[in-house]
């Protein structure tokens, strides 16, 4: 099914499963100092950061065809 077709709820429960997991990460990015862990932090923000990035192309996209 293409993106363009979906409903707007559709967008919607993306957005708000992958803002779960975004806040997930990022609780634990947060809970503790970089030094213990840099690579696990690294890892943790750039997944966010991608998740975040992809979300936001996949609504540009499905509002690309409601023009």
């Amino acid at each position: 099914m293409a993106i363009r077709t979906w409903h707007y709820g559709k967008v919607v429960m993306v957005w708000i499963w992958g803002s779960v997991v975004v806040g997930l990460m990022l609780t634990d990015f947060t809970g503790g100092p970089v030094s213990t862990a840099p690579i696990t932090h690294l890892l943790e923000l750039a997944t966010a950061l991608v998740i975040l990035i992809t979300l936001s192309a996949v609504t540009w996209h499905w509002l690309g065809g409601k023009e």
